[in-house]
């Protein structure tokens, strides 16, 4: 899954908005009710709208220099609505989203920290220290483990904690840094310890849900009782 790609297109919404005004709105709101839980694409979205509103306000520009320099009789307050109503809410926009992108990418350092210097992988735990909702958080951590700054990690929605397959955080890992470069984390190379047994996901054979199961631990599934068991290999 591409989590950088949003819910409904820009061409989408721009089309609806021109060939079928009304339908572009509803788009619009749809896409903004998608990404109430995905911060990296709510900053997209502020970008998005403040790109908008500037696109707007230049023929608006060029029409009030053009009849200026032609010497015509235009009303100076029609500009300065403009200016107030598009101009100046174009710019808050566009630095709103720069703003959210700095405190996104803190966010992600923070949550690197946590994860595999303090060794939280509790969703709710994280969602209560980085004072976000626990459907933010799971996004979050999904985007990184996608960008690679968690290698070999999931996110295990029976258990609500990010698991790593291979190691163990703050346990397994010497030295473990992230750089940003752009609009994505590169994280660079760490020296692994031999990690201990690590808890696994186990796909119940019967209904096909998964289960986070410790080293040794048998039980059954929680959704139709099939007996699950930790793998002895693999």
């Amino acid at each position: 899954m591409n989590y950088d790609r949003p819910a409904i297109s820009g061409v989408a919404i721009a089309l609806g908005l021109i060939l079928f005004f009304p339908i572009g709105f509803i788009l619009l709101a749809i896409r903004l009710w998608k990404h109430r839980d995905l911060s990296y694409q709510k900053v997209i979205d502020w970008k998005n709208a403040g790109t908008t509103f500037l696109v707007i306000f230049i023929p608006f520009l060029i029409s009030f220099l053009s009849h200026l320099a032609a010497g015509s009789d235009i009303q100076y307050w029609v500009m300065v609505w403009v200016v107030l109503l598009d101009l100046i809410p174009g710019i808050y926009m566009l630095w709103k989203s720069g703003q959210r992108r700095k405190q996104l990418f803190d966010r992600y350092d923070y949550y690197r920290h946590l994860v595999l210097v303090q060794g939280v992988t509790s969703i709710q735990s994280l969602a209560e220290t980085t004072n976000q909702r626990p459907a933010v958080v799971v996004n979050d951590l999904q985007r990184m483990i996608y960008l690679g700054v968690f290698q070999d990690a999931f996110i295990d929605m029976y258990s609500m904690s990010i698991v790593f397959n291979q190691w163990a955080p703050g346990a397994s890992m010497v030295n473990v840094n992230v750089s940003v470069n752009g609009d994505s984390f590169v994280p660079q190379q760490s020296r692994p310890q031999t990690p201990p047994p690590t808890p696994k996901t186990v796909e119940c054979p019967g209904c096909g849900s998964s289960a986070l199961l410790k080293p040794g631990e048998n039980k059954t599934c929680p959704y139709c009782d099939s007996p699950l068991a930790y793998p002895q290999h693999g």
